[in-house]
């Protein structure tokens, strides 16, 4: 009885990673932010990247989100992952 809504829920948030989000706002949520106080754009575009797909982009957005305590809402954070993507990593986009 208790699977079919667990079963949902788990399927609900196994796709907040790839939801699209807003390219524009995330250039200003990235601009705005402290994100590269850290490191510089070359990180985005080395050859020996650790980012290798959106999940991982996103894996590592919410990484630093928590580090520099933006607070940055889901949304915000699809925004910024839709704006590096578009920006630096090209990588396919879930339909």
């Amino acid at each position: 009885m208790l699977r079919i809504p667990l079963a949902i829920a788990l399927l609900t948030f196994a796709g907040v990673g790839f939801a699209a989000g807003d390219a524009t706002n995330g250039e200003k949520l990235f601009t705005t932010s402290e994100c590269l106080s850290c490191h510089g754009t070359e990180v985005f575009t080395a050859p020996d990247r650790k980012i290798k797909d959106l999940k991982a982009l996103d894996t590592q957005v919410r990484l630093c989100d928590s580090n520099l305590n933006t607070n940055w809402f889901d949304t915000e954070i699809h925004d910024v992952v839709a704006y590096l993507n578009q920006q630096y990593y090209k990588f396919p986009t879930p339909e």
